[in-house]
């Protein structure tokens, strides 16, 4: 099984599209580097409380300006309505606010979280496409010739998928981390209450890969099934873009049992996030593993009992 195992891996790791999904990759952790560190800067922080003192006094001129333009056009103090003609002539477009161009952690955690989003769906791609591309190749039929035991073969896919899909996001994430560590060393902002510790980045981090793999999972279970990688993709796209929407948009209340609802209180952290409520992250990393287990299992059962050729 170990070798099994072997050769799934180096034939995954051989695909042309794991190699594409690598440099792209790559070229996505550099520019968010770049992006991080020449769109932030370093600031004091009395420079910066001279920049909120200088706001306030803004909005004090402001609000007085708006109380003149809004009394020049007739409106009372004691009106309710302001005619819309009135607030489109004397309300400004934008809020004054005091500028902070440095980089705080919550950032650094934000862009992780934005990667891992996205890894997401390249994940369940990766996994539909590395099953699903060998059934019109006839790539699998060999396969069968050399690993006649279906379900070893179907095993040794799965844990080679999601090894490497699981792999494949760690290493991203820790880039995407290493290359704003510089922004946040030159441009770092003070410690506020409210930003993220390491150890909740981590956490995000760990969540985030067992997501991309359980993704990888699913797309491959559902490739197996319709044995091409458009029908994971096309399933895919139909679940996630029009049932979940429509179900979780009209349906709050069963968000806690759709994949997207309980990905989102899983990555978040916090029980009920994302406005998910009745599920707490424990039981959703449950659910998404116990779904794609179910999806293994039916692909598992259909691998073995339909004719290939």
């Amino acid at each position: 099984m170990i070798r099994l195992i072997g050769a799934e891996l180096r034939r995954a790791c051989a695909r042309r599209l794991v190699r594409w999904t690598i440099v792209l990759a790559v070229l996505t952790v550099v520019v968010i580097g770049v992006v991080s560190f020449f769109n932030t800067a370093s600031l004091s922080e009395s420079a910066y409380q001279q920049r909120v003192r200088d706001a306030e006094a803004r909005q004090v001129a402001e609000r007085a300006q708006v109380t003149a333009c809004v009394r020049s056009h007739g409106v009372g103090p004691g009106d309710v309505k302001i005619p819309d003609d009135v607030a489109r002539d004397c309300f400004p477009d934008g809020r004054i606010r005091a500028a902070d161009p440095r980089f705080y952690k919550r950032t650094l955690k934000g862009g992780v979280s934005g990667m891992l989003g996205v890894l997401v769906v390249v994940g369940w791609a990766l996994g539909a496409s590395l099953v699903g591309a060998e059934f019109p190749s006839r790539s699998m039929t060999t396969m069968l010739t050399w690993e006649p035991r279906r379900g070893r073969l179907f095993a040794a896919k799965v844990v080679a998928t999601l090894a490497v899909v699981a792999a494949l996001t760690v290493a991203v994430a820790v880039a995407v981390v290493v290359v704003m560590l510089p922004a946040y060393a030159m441009h770092g902002g003070p410690h506020r209450a409210n930003d993220p510790t390491t150890a909740s980045i981590v956490g995000l981090m760990a969540r985030g890969t067992l997501v991309c793999a359980l993704a990888s999972g699913i797309g491959l279970a559902i490739a197996t099934i319709g044995r091409n990688t458009a029908a994971a993709l096309g399933a895919g796209f139909a679940y996630i873009i029009v049932l979940e929407n429509i179900v979780g948009s009209t349906l709050p209340r069963y968000r806690r049992w759709l994949l997207l609802g309980n990905v989102i209180v899983f990555l978040t952290g916090k029980d009920g996030g994302g406005e998910v409520l009745g599920r707490t992250v424990t039981t959703a990393g449950l659910f998404l593993v116990g779904a794609t287990a179910t999806l293994l299992l039916g692909a598992a059962a259909s691998f073995r009992t339909r004719d290939i050729a």
